[in-house]
């Protein structure tokens, strides 16, 4: 790596303070609901807006908090964090280098928030990307983040629970990597843990299998992009291959219900039906035992 200050991680980073809560702070793909240049009736009227895919991981004893993803609608998500909490998070994870996930980093610099060393991590070829190009480098050399690559682990046949504090896993999955590795994580507090893997190609390309990884875990936020093949007539889907709902229910629809109970999920198109909880697309995923991601939901870990 280039930039002789990154400091590179163990893949595991453990935190010296408890982390009780989730928060949910968007669930839209990368451009988020309107999109732009959608004239559709799924992208009119203000009831319709949704922001970009992004948890906020609260430290209620600290009043201090880790954010996950940082979006283009990152103003507004930042200020759902309860008022009590830090205006800005002390260390900010990246999963990968698409518009959506990362292009809030701007917000953090002498332009605007001009922040002072929030820990940034992410995988070693985001960190190249970040650093080799404007205006993301400025960040750097401002000190308005301070920037920690982090190895992913190998596999996930152990999923080690947290004795206090959170415990964050990074571990690769199989997406269109144009500038940087994609990550999924594994996030574990002190009573539950999760899974985080908003972008994911076919569930067939990876070599974990989630099926086998759920019963480790108590939720589990998986890729929802699309409903079905049917969401962009005279579009290419194999050029976006994330897997339709319709196909991980297909997948998993054998598990027991406790199984499938903890499934939720996000990081939907703005052509989603999913977003309507009154549609029938909603409702028959909700019969068939799995949650659809919301913006403000709460989870205690």
């Amino acid at each position: 790596m280039k930039n002789k200050t990154l400091v590179l991680l163990s893949f595991l980073w453990s935190l010296s303070v408890s982390a009780q809560e989730l928060l949910i702070l968007g669930v839209a793909q990368d451009a988020g609901k309107p999109q732009l240049g959608c004239e559709k009736s799924c992208c009119k009227g203000d009831s319709n807006r949704g922001l970009v895919v992004s948890m906020a991981i609260l430290e209620p004893e600290t009043k201090k908090y880790i954010l996950l993803e940082a979006t283009p609608d990152i103003t507004e998500q930042l200020a759902m964090v309860p008022a009590e909490y830090d205006r800005l998070p002390y260390s900010v994870y990246l999963t990968h280098a698409h518009i959506g996930h990362y292009t809030g980093l701007m917000y953090f610099g002498r332009e605007a928030a001009n922040s002072h060393n929030i820990s940034l991590s992410c995988g070693e070829r985001m960190a190249d990307f970040l650093v080799q190009n404007g205006p993301w480098s400025q960040l750097f050399q401002l000190n308005n983040l301070r920037l920690l690559p982090i190895k992913p682990q190998g596999n996930l046949e152990q999923l080690p629970k947290a004795d206090s504090g959170v415990l964050i896993i990074p571990f690769l999955v199989p997406h269109r990597d144009e500038f940087s590795e994609t990550l999924g994580y594994y996030i574990s507090g002190p009573n539950k843990s999760l899974l985080f893997i908003p972008d994911i190609d076919k569930w067939e390309a990876w070599s974990q299998d989630l099926k086998e990884l759920l019963p480790a875990v108590d939720y589990a936020f998986i890729d929802g992009t699309f409903f079905d093949n049917q969401e962009l007539p005279g579009r290419d889907m194999s050029e976006i291959p994330h897997p339709f709902v319709v196909e991980s229910m297909k997948r998993f629809d054998h598990l027991p219900a406790n199984l499938k109970d903890k499934i939720y999920f996000i990081h939907f198109n703005h052509t989603n039906p999913l977003w309507n909880p009154n549609s029938e697309e909603s409702k028959r995923v909700q019969a068939a035992g799995y949650h659809i991601a919301r913006r403000g939901l709460n989870f205690k870990l």
